[in-house]
């Protein structure tokens, strides 16, 4: 069967996301064979969030969700069983149960998108930390001068923010026929790169570098069997990781780090679906 799917609402405030997802259970429900039942509900969402509690604490992208309750709410709204987790986390698990990372012990999983997220696996458990805060690894500072941090350098809307600040100082870019620097995108630049825009092809670079630097900084700390890399910015760049493999292994000081394989997500915008959903069953023993 198609998987029930609707725009996410988080900016909309915690109400209209659970009236959202209480709609979405009543639609798998209703496409239930006779004999099936939902066994609960696994959410991923933005952190941070604590999974032991299940509340959601104040996510950048996401005003209006300061200490919300998340699991309660949909539990209370669905009578179903609840698991949160971290979006990317459960990104992370997905891959390691149904994508490539299968079979590993050790691997890290980074999302490029919006924002820039991380799951890790480490020696074959999920790595949580303090309140389930751990592996928030856009927020590793890249920049020792300003302190920036490689979300605030390196996400989707990072690169938009870098082409709106570029694209006044280039009038012919081809930028300016698909945005104004008020409303370009990052999949703008990804558009006009392909389309041999010098400018876009710049922004591209300084991302796959930017990319790069963070990514040899996980090997180092992490030392993964593999680094798996998802989220729109990179999966609609397949160059884009190319290069920025490229400058990860040239950072690296260790030659073993050479030898971790730097993938995309076999999975795609499923590994979080897919991890949510493993989640759930891991925390109810099914």
């Amino acid at each position: 069967r198609a998987p029930a799917r609707a725009a996410p609402r988080g900016a909309a405030g915690p109400v209209a996301v659970i009236e959202q997802v209480v709609a979405l259970i009543g639609r798998a429900r209703a496409a239930l064979p006779a004999e099936g039942r939902l066994l609960g509900v696994g959410i991923g969402a933005p952190g941070p969030l604590d999974p032991a509690t299940g509340m959601v604490y104040s996510p950048p992208n996401m005003p209006g969700w300061h200490s919300v309750p998340l699991r309660a709410m949909v539990a209370e709204a669905s009578g179903l069983p609840v698991e949160l987790g971290n979006d990317a986390n459960a990104a992370a698990l997905g891959e390691w149960h149904f994508g490539g990372g299968r079979g590993c012990r050790d691997l890290v999983y980074v999302t490029v998108s919006t924002g820039i997220g991380g799951g890790v696996i480490s020696d074959g458990r999920l790595l949580l930390g303090r309140m389930g805060a751990g592996a928030e690894l856009g927020f590793m500072i890249l920049d020792h001068e300003q302190g920036t941090v490689w979300e605030d350098l390196a996400s989707g809307t990072a690169l938009a923010r870098a082409a709106a600040a570029a694209m006044p100082g280039h009038p012919t870019s081809q930028l300016h026929q698909l945005a104004t620097p008020a409303t370009v995108s990052g999949a703008d630049v990804a558009a006009a790169a392909a389309a041999g825009d010098a400018l876009a092809r710049m922004l591209l670079e300084r991302e796959a570098r930017l990319l790069g630097l963070g990514f040899a900084s996980i090997l180092h700390v992490f030392s993964p069997e593999m680094l798996v890399v998802g989220g729109g910015v990179v999966l609609n760049n397949p160059d884009l990781l190319v290069q920025a493999r490229a400058i990860a292994y040239a950072h690296v000081k260790v030659d073993l780090y050479r030898a971790v394989p730097i993938v995309p997500t076999t999975l795609g915008e499923a590994a979080g679906i897919l991890g949510a959903a493993a989640l759930l069953l891991t925390r109810t023993g099914q």
